[in-house]
């Protein structure tokens, strides 16, 4: 008997749109050509959706939460300019979004002892501006 893999096509609900392939890991393929077979497996009625990075899968949707998309696109953008503020990657996870009002949270006693004062309203400044350029693309 075939066992079958099931990924699911994770729709961004205020665009309407497949932005991400979760894999049965968990892991998230974001890349272009992941994407655009997902988007035609739905439009095509496909039963099966073709890993670029190899195998057959069973597919679902699922709705993600809003700015979900975004969150993940901000930290891909982020992780560019965190060298400027002496912070590494892994940082990152100081910062999180409201799903309610696509507001990014930062963790503001982490940034103080970490940034201090100066460097921590510069941080916020360039991050918050990043934040509202994903989020019009």
């Amino acid at each position: 008997m075939i066992e079958y893999r099931q990924v699911e096509f994770l729709i961004n609900p205020l665009k309407n749109r497949v932005w991400a392939v979760s894999m049965p890991d968990g892991e998230l393929l974001t890349d272009l050509v992941s994407i655009k077979r997902a988007r035609f497996c739905i439009e095509s009625n496909e039963q099966y959706w073709l890993n670029p990075f190899g195998g057959a899968y069973h597919w679902t949707t699922k709705e993600s939460e809003p700015y979900e998309e975004e969150f993940v696109r901000f930290k891909e953008e982020a992780q560019r300019y965190m060298c400027i503020f002496g912070l590494e990657t892994a940082h990152l996870e100081h910062l999180d979004f409201s799903p309610l009002s696509g507001e990014l949270i930062f963790d503001e006693e982490w940034l103080l002892e970490r940034l201090g004062q100066g460097q921590r309203a510069e941080f916020k400044r360039f991050m918050l501006e990043l934040w509202e350029y994903i989020k019009e693309e």
